[in-house]
């Protein structure tokens, strides 16, 4: 009586194990999933490094036009039709560097709400190792219980077979 009582137990652990194991794989699947998103995250990153970088090329050939610009304004002095026309498109060039350095600036406030996403998913990421690590744990006491099951199912029958 007190076998059978003590298998009805480890089954009973058995298909409660069994339980936890199906919710950590689901556990650990959407972790996975957020971990692939935050890869996308990370390549949208990447997409906007290099739209800051372009960015950054275009101000730097912008300095440059800016600096010919004063050249030619300071040799254009004698021509005041030529002279207003170089103000203009220096009022051009500056309109753009200012819409360029709104568009750095907000490119910058996304970068920095990319790395906050990055450690977080790095954070996600120790999450993951961790429940890896506990699912590895309960299945080698899942294994253990199996064993011990069959160790008592042997003996049970052992047992049988004298009283049969």
């Amino acid at each position: 009586m007190q076998h059978e009582d003590y298998i009805k137990n480890l089954k009973q652990e058995n298909e409660d194990l069994q339980f936890q194991l199906k919710d950590l794989e689901y556990l650990i699947q959407l972790k996975e999933e957020e971990l692939a998103d935050l890869k996308k995250a990370s390549q949208h990153l990447a997409e906007l490094q290099s739209k800051i970088d372009q960015n950054l090329y275009q101000f730097e050939q912008m300095q440059l036009h800016i600096s010919d610009e004063q050249h030619k304004l300071m040799g254009a002095l004698k021509r005041e039709a030529s002279m207003e026309q170089e103000l203009i498109d220096a009022i051009e060039i500056e309109k753009s560097y200012y819409e360029i350095k709104e568009a750095f600036d907000s490119t910058k406030t996304a970068l920095h709400d990319i790395n906050e996403q990055m450690n977080e998913a790095a954070s996600i990421y120790q999450q993951l190792v961790t429940f890896k690590k506990k699912v590895a744990e309960l299945e080698s006491n899942l294994e253990i219980v199996n064993l011990d099951n069959q160790f008592l199912k042997e003996e049970l029958s052992q047992i049988k077979k004298p009283n049969s």
